[in-house]
This record gives structure tokens, C-alpha cells and sequence, in this order.
């Protein structure tokens, strides 16, 4: 037996959320093959799962993950709960990391040459062709090498300094576009400290966020959103406020309580206002720092405010009376859509306003340092300017996009060309490798070894979940540094692969840690936890003289002028990561519902001026270049601002199904084995190539903000692909009080509440008289048991007269489910774990056009105009089958193929069902899907279907199965173990995956599960269209808004 850890012999874990083991390490040999089961290794047992605790490199945030293994290969993402980061929760984006794993767009093997030259090398040959390169660029002298790559903060770092040193000290760029380098630039102006602080929402009472949206993108959007959900769901005390100001309502703007509009680049003209109106009260300061902030802020008056911003003096004035809060406020700000020119000068302000409100050390806390972004955008045009002088001989670029991602206008690609020879390290075959010289392709980070530092006191772990998936000759990035620096005969590494570089350097965090375990046992435990987790030190700061070399500036808005955003989502952003991924783009857009496409978002009253109708082609115009799009009209941007998603625009590899246009929409479409080959079809439009080589005149930040544009109607309508099945009146009328249409229907579904503010004042709009006055709800309400309609007793009663008795069903087990809708913000993470748990096929653009889309969960959202504010309001509900104990697609089933288990399940049995439909016509709810074709998995995502769960065939009915799979196993497990499952042992993939923990999954016949406590104590709860009385299972919990003016 070997002393140290082999795949063999790695130590088993409790798994999280399902009845599998863990495994926490791994051994120094090369990872095996996949596992041939016709003789299976030693203590190897079929249809067990392994996982493995890593980190995720999807984003700069290194969130901790848990990759589920079955038969050697990975199957799922799940965020690791020992990483104090993300706590078990995981993105949209990080439950699709497998798609970029098994991506069919993965290059194969190493590659030299251009364009018809190009052939397959083998790795020695291709790596003394780069080691020959490099070796000739030394020996010419001075810095002549690039290397462009992902941002890290970890070991590898270190490893690529001492590999640029050994080839004559070349030049390094972290490259990422995300804009967060003013924000580390306005610390450093006002506090002396050049890092990103911790933001404690979960502190605050009043969250103003000016364009921050940190459920989409901005810093770590999985801490940022739990942390936001503990302030605003009431968790404490009273329930917390947010107020979204910024040109452009994204997903974080459609949760907030307030949004407040207005123009692009004048967020920080609003933050310096309110400082200006706090500073008389802000007790805590010096005479000498208020005398300061008088003078810098003396012209910031509220009625010039009013008048530059179009926000009301009256508005202004409540904005600072909200966030008047003694230390418990906190302002943010930062993304696209408030990226400009002058992002440095927001964050400045917004940096006098928390130290003016007595925010800095209560809710900004300095210290944790964060490790996010890339370097400055300066940096590469320093690299294109040195790159047209000729002084680079070699230029590196590892897995990064920057011929996608940066506009025409930086001059990248021109200056590349003049390169003499360019090396692609990327994974993926991309645009920018298309332009290389040489490509040798290194491994997914899911297979190789690593680590991070993504805040002070917080080191986690990245080790292989696999070895390379087969088909594809790849090596780690550490290994082929280490390789290439031994061809060279003069290496300074004594590491023969850099698993062992890798636990050298663990070694100092050893000696530093208070750990009591030996190194070998102190490797295996981080292994297993996935890092070492600590807490950081937070530091006092006090405001800089700096702060005041930055001028405050008003310049208004140009008259007649329209803006353009080009805004992140999450789902895919500007840095291309997403934008090739097919579960993301099959999904809808949390706000448009759009699908396979690119659009424009216009405001309704800007399109009736230009006279442009919802859904037509518009052709979009900058001083850069045009291009046609389709217009979606959207209450929720400034009438002079027009946004465009990013990241979109690159080929994915998609089935060439037949098309269903123009043919019935029930009958099946035949296929030959020549309509399913692989096409690689571009997906959108890349707005990168609308906007121009703008940048923050501070921090070097690229400007997504500020473009000017024109917009040209066409008349043509357009192809767009929305799963949006709202009535749209509120585009159509804005001062309407019909809502006759979808919209009123959606809303009793919803059964939303309003209250009163927390602190107790009457809403200014309770003598208002509209059509749901009566459904007002406030907190003093003496009589609370009529909170809602009595509906469950009249369904009773009615079934009790009908001599019928409601379905009974056996012990131990009935298992219910409860969603939060004041907890659920629409990122549509629990839609990507669904996809990924249990094997739902895409049918593509064509397929979604005709309602064949095949996802079990869905999350609907709902867009009323509220004439009383004149904003938007939207509302987000998931909805997936409700497992109805009186279910109407059960009895209507000629075969018996959908059937009730004893533990109060609509199952299916797939092999029985003949699909007739006739239970999707029967289900209420319309949450069963019909199979048209075979849908196919192109090689190699095949390799990530869950084999716990049957891939359906043409001809058959899937739905939601609350994750059937899981459940049987847990219950197996606690069968042999002789007891019940615990409350908490099973959590459903969308559970798994929430970050506000907005679903609660269990047993309602166990009296202590959270789910019947919930349940049973709730006044917020209601079903969905009991009047039918099909009794569905998941319970749903009212949003609660801070004066909502319509219930």
C-alpha cells in the first residue's frame, strides 16, 4: 500500500444535498482513464458518486465548488458550503462550467501554423517550437515577451513571474473587462488603500446601490446576493430597503424596492448631492473634514441637482432622509451601466457619501482586500502600442478572448498581426487562437491542479475533478510552464509537475497557519474542505487629501442625444464566458425572456417619437458601426438611454435540426441521420463592435457607458424569440387602469402584499382608491387571520358537500415544497442546475419559436406599468410542476403512465407513455413537456448526462420530478441504516443551487421539517389556482415591498 493518497483510497465525505460520498483529494500520479467497468479497479462500486471539493475560475470571485462524479467523469457543479464565499450556492454561470468542460468548441490537440498551413504537432514537437521561439526572443534582449492570461491570485502567479525571468523578464497581464479597477482607484484616492472592502449589506437597514448590479456581474454576485437577502427578507428585525438609482433597471434594479432614473453619467452628480444634504448632520466628522467636504461640495446644491438629473428635489430630499441611518446604510456602486468616462469620479462620491453617512467600518470594511478583475485596460494599450513598434517577438494569450471581447477601435487585432510569433495557451478554439501562430490547448480547469486567494485570510484549493476528457491531448498550464523551462536545460524549478509545485508553496500557509496536523494531514483536510478558511482584519481608514484632486464636474446631458449601454446579465457579459454556452442561451433573459438572439431595449415614449413598434428590426448606428436588431420596449431605462446585452455574438455548436416553421404545431418532425450534423452558427450580435476605445480617465476601466448612438426604424418585423406570455399592455397605454389582459391574471396568481414602511408611517397612497385597494395588507392590521381569502376552507367545504375526501397518503414520507417569492430575484440559477441535473435537451431557436421548449423549471416574470409612480414593477415566480395531490393529468392518462407514489409524487413511468398529451391538456399549470424529436447531445456534452436520470425519447412527456432520483437514494441509505431521513438530507437541484435561499424542500409529515414550521406558521402563503382544487404541493410565500403601490 502506497503512503500517499491515491484515487483509491480518498477519504469519503457526507454528500451535500444527496445520498452520494465525497472525495477530498488526490493523489501526486496522473489521474486514470475513465474507468472501464468491464473490469472495474479495486473497491470501485457502479453508481456511486465522488465528489470533489474545488474552485471555480469561471469568474474572478473563485467561489468554492463541489463536482459530482460518476464512472470517472464529472456530471454536476454544486457550490461548496465549507467556502464561507458562496456557501454551497452556485451562479447561472458556474452551473454551466460543464458545457465549457465537454464543449465540442475544446481544441483538440496542439497546432502549428495559419489558416490552410495549419496542422497537428504532437506536444514535444510543440513544445520546442515555442521553447525556440522564446529562447531567440532572450537572446535579442530586453523585455520582447507578452504574456495575456486570466486573472489569478494565487501560487500560479509566482510560477509565471519565474517562467517570464527565465526567458528574459517579460511582460504579464491579467486580463479581464470587468470594471472594478475604479473602484480600487477611489480607495486609493481616499483612504490610501488600493483594494476592494467588504461590503456588509446583511448590516444595513437602507441598500442604495447607484447601477451596482450585484446579482448579474459585479464583484462576487453569490456572496453579494445572500448577503443582500438577510438584509431585505426580514431576517432581522425590520425589513431592509433598497433603492436602485441608474440609467438602466437590470435584474438587481427589478428586485429593489425604489428604482430611480437617470441620466447616464450623472450617478455621481445624485450620491455628491445627498452628501452634500447629510453633511449637516454628520456629527461624527471634524470641523476640519466638514469644512473640506463644504467646499468640494458647494456646488451640488438640490435644486441645481433637480435640475441636472431630472430627479425632483422632493425625491432627492426622501433619498437622504432613507439613507439617514446612523451607520446602518450602505451605498455601492459600479457595473456596465454606470461604467463611464467618470467612473472613478461615482465611486469617489460615493465614498464621501458612506463616510459622510458614517457607513466606513460598519458597512464598508476595509481590510478583506478582494481579489477581482484584472489589471488596468491601460496595460493592453501600452501592449498594442509596443506590439506596432515591434518590440514584442512572442505574444502568449491563455484563455482569453481579446480579439471578441475589445472593440475594433483599440487597434488589438492590427497590432497582433505585426507579431512575429503568437501562441494561443486558450482551452477553447476561439477567435482569438483562429489568429495564432501556434495553439496548444491546456486543460479545463476542472482537471487541473491549482489555487486562489480571493481575500485575505481565505486560500482555496483547485485539483483535477477527472482526468482530460477523452478524444483531447491537453496539458495543464502549470505543467506546460514547468516543461518548457526544463527544454531549455537551465530551469529553476525543482518541481517535476506542478501538483508539486503546488504543495511546496502550501507548505509557508502551513507553517502559518495555527493548524496542529502535520503537513500531509494538513494537505489532505484542505483537500477535503476545499481551502483554508479565516477570517480577515478589519482596518481603520479615515478620508485622504486625495479625494479632493479629483474635481467634481456637471456637464448636462445633450439635448436630443440617446445613450448606450452595453449591460451584463446573468446569464452571459462582456468577458464572452457565456456567450458560447448552450444551456445559457436557451435560457430566457431574466427580464426580456429573449432566447438565441440579441435585441435593443428602448424606452416606449423614445420608440413613439421615432415611431419604432415593440418586436421590429432597428437599425442601430454608432461613429464604429451598424447593425439591425430588434427593438424591445422597456419602462425601465431613461428615456435618452438605449441598452444592448453583452457577451453575445460568438459561434456555438448547435444540431441542425429540421426546422418547424410553417408546419403543424402537434405533429412530430421526421429527420435523416444528415439534418443532425454539427453546425457552428453565430449566436447575436457582439455590441463590443458598436462601442468605441473609451475609458475611464482615472482608473483605465473600459467605458460600456456613454456611447452615443442613432436609431433607424426599418418597418421589417424581426425573428425574435421571447418566452414572454405576458399581454403587454403596459407598452401599449401607459396611463391605463385595464388590465383585462394576462397581466390582472398573473397578478392574483402572484397574491403580492403590500405594507407599510418599516417605520410604521402610513403609505402615502392608502386613501387612493384603485382596483386592488381592497387586498392592501399593512403590519398594524388588527385583524391578521383575514389576511387573504379564505380559499382552502370554501375548496373544503364545496368537497365535503360533494361527498368526496381529499387523497391520503402513507407514512413517513410527503414531500412539499415552499418558495420564498420574497427571497427568489430571477437569476435563473435553479433553471441551470434543472438542465444540468436531469438531462434536459435544447431544442434551439427554431424549436422555442413553435412551444417546444423542454425546461422542467421555468421562471416567469411579469411587467406591470404602475401609472401612480410611472415605473415598471416586475415580479419573478418560478414555476415547475406542483405535484398536485388531486392532480388532473393523472386520471385523463390512457396507459397509466403518470401515476401518484405513495409518498405524494406525480411520477412518470417514460417507457409506458405513448404520448397522447392528454395530461399536458389537463394540467392547469401547462408544466409538462412533450418530446417532438430525439434531441441530441453533440460529443462531447454527451459525457455530462446524469445517469441517474433517464434521457427521454421522441414520443414522450417529461416534467419537474422534485428530483425523484435524489430522493430514492436517500431513502435507500436510510433503510439500510435503519431510520428516516433527516430534515435537510435531500435538497432538490434548484434548491441546491439558490443563492437567497428562497426554496424549502422536505417532508410535511415530519413535524420539526422547516417546510411544515413554514407551512404552518406563515400568513404570507397561498396556492396556485386553488379554486380547481387539484391541492398542488408547493406552497408559495407573498413578496413583501416597502409601499408597494399595487398589491
Amino acid at each position: 500500500m502506497k503512503n500517499n493518497i491515491n484515487r483509491r483510497n480518498f477519504f469519503k465525505l457526507s454528500a451535500i444535498g444527496s445520498a452520494t460520498v465525497a472525495a477530498t483529494g488526490c493523489s501526486p500520479d496522473p489521474v486514470e482513464e475513465l474507468i472501464p467497468l468491464l473490469v472495474p479497479p479495486y473497491e470501485y462500486v457502479p453508481g456511486e458518486s465522488i465528489h470533489y471539493a474545488t474552485t471555480c475560475q469561471e469568474c474572478t470571485a473563485a467561489c468554492g465548488l463541489v463536482i459530482r462524479t460518476r464512472e470517472g467523469r464529472a456530471i454536476k457543479a454544486e457550490g461548496n458550503p465549507e467556502n464561507p464565499l458562496n456557501r454551497g450556492r452556485l451562479c447561472a454561470q458556474g452551473q454551466a462550467i460543464l458545457q465549457g468542460l465537454y464543449s465540442p468548441s475544446r481544441a483538440k490537440a496542439p497546432t502549428s501554423g495559419k489558416d490552410a498551413a495549419r496542422r497537428a504537432v504532437i506536444w514535444a514537437d510543440g513544445q520546442k517550437i515555442l521553447v525556440d521561439k522564446l529562447v531567440a526572443a532572450r537572446d535579442k534582449g530586453g523585455k520582447n515577451i507578452l504574456y495575456i492570461g486570466l486573472p489569478r491570485s494565487g501560487t500560479f502567479q509566482t510560477l509565471l513571474q519565474q517562467w517570464l525571468q527565465l526567458f528574459g523578464d517579460g511582460t504579464a497581464i491579467q486580463y479581464d473587462l470587468s470594471p472594478v479597477n475604479s473602484l480600487k482607484t477611489a480607495n486609493q484616492l481616499s483612504f490610501g488603500r488600493k483594494e476592494i472592502p467588504h461590503f456588509a449589506m446583511d448590516q444595513a437597514e437602507v441598500l442604495l446601490s447607484f447601477g451596482a448590479d450585484f446579482m448579474e456581474s459585479w464583484l462576487n454576485p453569490m456572496q453579494l446576493t445572500r448577503s443582500y437577502t438577510q438584509m431585505h427578507s426580514g431576517m432581522k428585525k425590520s425589513k431592509g430597503k433598497f433603492i436602485y438609482v441608474s440609467p438602466y433597471m437590470s435584474l438587481t434594479g427589478s428586485n429593489a424596492d425604489e428604482w430611480v432614473s437617470c441620466p447616464s453619467g450623472q450617478e455621481y452628480v445624485i450620491a455628491l448631492a445627498l452628501s452634500r444634504m447629510l453633511l449637516a448632520e454628520a456629527a461624527h466628522l471634524n470641523p476640519q473634514e466638514k469644512t473640506q467636504l463644504q467646499i468640494y461640495l458647494e456646488g451640488f446644491s438640490i435644486e441645481k441637482t433637480a435640475e441636472m438629473t431630472g430627479i425632483s428635489a422632493v425625491q432627492l430630499q426622501a433619498l437622504a432622509e432613507a439613507f439617514k441611518r446612523a451607520g446602518k446604510s450602505l451605498a455601492i456602486a459600479g457595473g456596465n451601466s454606470s461604467a463611464g468616462k467618470d467612473a472613478t469620479r461615482l465611486q469617489i462620491a460615493v465614498n464621501i457619501l458612506n463616510y459622510v453617512a458614517g457607513n466606513i467600518g460598519k458597512t464598508v470594511l476595509f481590510g478583506a482586500d478582494y481579489q477581482l478583475g484584472g489589471d488596468s485596460l491601460e496595460q493592453i494599450e501600452s501592449a498594442v502600442k509596443a506590439m506596432n513598434e515591434g518590440r514584442y517577438e512572442v505574444v502568449i494569450i491563455e484563455n482569453v478572448n481579446p480579439i471578441f471581447t475589445l472593440p475594433a477601435e483599440s487597434g488589438f487585432n492590427q497590432a497582433l498581426s505585426k507579431v512575429p510569433w503568437v501562441v494561443s495557451f486558450s482551452t477553447e478554439n476561439d477567435e482569438t487562437s483562429a489568429l495564432a501562430d501556434q495553439h496548444l490547448p491546456v486543460s479545463h480547469f476542472l482537471e487541473s491542479w491549482g489555487d486562489a486567494a480571493p481575500r485575505s485570510g481565505l486560500v482555496s484549493l483547485q485539483q483535477p475533478t477527472m482526468s482530460v476528457v477523452p478524444a483531447f491531448d491537453t496539458l495543464e498550464i502549470g505543467d506546460l510552464l514547468l516543461q518548457t523551462a526544463r527544454l531549455t536545460g537551465e530551469t529553476p524549478f525543482a518541481a517535476v509537475s506542478y501538483q508539486q509545485y503546488l504543495q511546496e508553496s502550501w507548505r509557508s500557509k502551513h507553517s502559518q497557519s495555527a493548524s496542529q496536523l502535520d503537513f500531509k494531514q494538513f494537505w489532505k483536510q484542505s483537500l477535503q474542505r476545499g481551502g483554508v478558511y479565516g477570517d480577515f482584519q478589519p482596518a481603520q481608514v479615515t478620508l485622504q487629501g486625495g479625494v479632493y484632486s479629483v474635481k467634481p464636474e456637471i456637464s448636462k446631458h445633450a439635448d436630443n442625444s440617446l445613450t448606450l449601454l452595453a449591460v451584463n446579465s446573468s446569464l452571459h457579459n462582456a468577458n464572452s464566458r457565456g456567450g458560447n454556452k448552450t444551456w445559457l442561451l436557451e435560457i430566457p433573459h431574466p427580464i426580456t425572456q429573449v432566447v438565441w438572439d440579441s435585441w435593443i431595449e428602448i424606452h416606449p415614449e423614445t420608440a413613439i417619437k421615432l415611431g419604432i413598434r415593440h418586436g421590429e428590426l432597428v437599425k442601430v448606428s454608432t461613429q464604429n458601426d451598424s447593425v439591425e436588431l430588434a427593438a424591445w420596449l422597456f419602462y425601465g431605462l431613461d428615456r435618452d438611454t438605449v441598452a444592448i446585452p453583452a457577451g453575445l455574438g460568438r459561434k456555438v455548436a448547435f444540431p441542425g435540426y429540421r426546422s418547424s416553421r410553417g408546419r403543424a404545431k402537434f405533429l412530430p418532425v421526421l429527420e435523416s441521420a444528415a439534418d443532425l450534423k454539427i453546425q457552428y452558427k453565430t449566436v447575436g450580435y457582439n455590441v463590443m463592435n458598436l462601442l468605441s476605445w473609451a475609458r475611464d480617465q482615472q482608473s483605465g476601466d473600459f467605458a460600456f457607458a456613454g456611447e452615443k448612438v442613432t436609431l433607424q426604424r426599418t418597418g421589417r418585423k424581426s425573428d425574435l424569440v421571447t418566452l414572454d406570455g405576458q399581454y403587454r399592455q403596459d407598452i401599449k397605454s401607459r396611463k391605463t387602469e385595464d388590465k383585462s389582459g394576462f397581466g390582472d391574471r398573473s397578478q392574483k396568481e402572484r397574491g403580492f402584499v403590500q405594507i407599510v414602511s418599516t417605520d410604521g408611517a402610513p403609505s402615502p397612497f392608502e386613501a387612493e382608491h384603485h382596483q386592488l385597494r381592497k387586498r392592501h395588507y399593512t403590519l398594524n392590521r388588527k385583524d391578521k387571520s383575514s389576511f387573504y381569502d379564505p380559499l382552502d376552507e370554501n375548496v373544503r367545504q364545496h368537497v365535503q358537500m360533494a361527498g368526496k375526501e381529499t387523497p391520503g397518503y402513507h407514512d413517513p414520507y410527503k414531500w412539499e415544497m415552499i418558495i420564498d417569492l420574497d427571497r427568489c430575484t430571477g437569476c435563473s440559477a435553479c433553471v441551470v442546475a434543472c438542465y444540468a441535473e436531469n438531462n434536459i435537451p435544447l431544442v434551439g431557436k427554431n424549436g422555442i419559436a413553435v412551444g417546444r421548449e423542454m425546461s422542467w423549471l421555468r421562471i416567469e416574470r411579469y411587467i406591470e406599468y404602475n401609472s401612480q409612480t410611472q415605473k415598471p414593477e416586475i415580479y419573478y415566480t418560478p414555476e415547475m410542476c406542483q405535484q398536485c395531490d388531486n392532480a388532473g393529468c393523472e386520471p385523463v392518462c390512457p396507459v397509466y403512465a403518470t401515476y401518484q407514489t405513495p409518498d405524494g409524487l406525480n411520477a412518470m413511468i417514460y417507457n409506458r407513455c405513448v404520448g397522447t398529451r392528454y395530461c399536458s391538456n389537463n394540467c392547469a399549470y401547462k408544466q409538462r413537456r412533450f418530446n417532438y424529436r430525439t434531441y441530441q447531445f453533440p460529443s462531447p456534452l454527451h459525457m455530462q448526462l446524469n445517469p441517474a436520470v433517464s434521457v427521454r425519447d421522441k414520443g414522450v412527456m417529461e416534467k419537474c420530478t422534485f428530483c425523484q432520483h435524489r430522493i430514492r437514494e436517500m431513502k435507500d441509505i436510510a433503510k439500510d441504516q435503519g431510520r428516516n431521513i433527516y430534515d435537510g438530507e435531500i435538497q432538490t437541484a434548484c434548491q441546491q443551487s439558490c443563492p437567497a435561499d428562497a426554496i424549502t424542500f422536505g417532508n410535511i409529515k415530519d413535524k420539526n421539517s422547516r417546510v411544515r414550521q413554514h407551512k404552518s406558521t406563515t400568513k404570507r402563503g397561498y396556492t396556485q389556482l386553488p379554486e380547481i382544487n387539484f391541492q398542488p404541493a408547493i406552497t408559495y410565500l407573498k413578496k413583501v415591498n416597502h409601499n408597494n403601490r399595487k398589491a
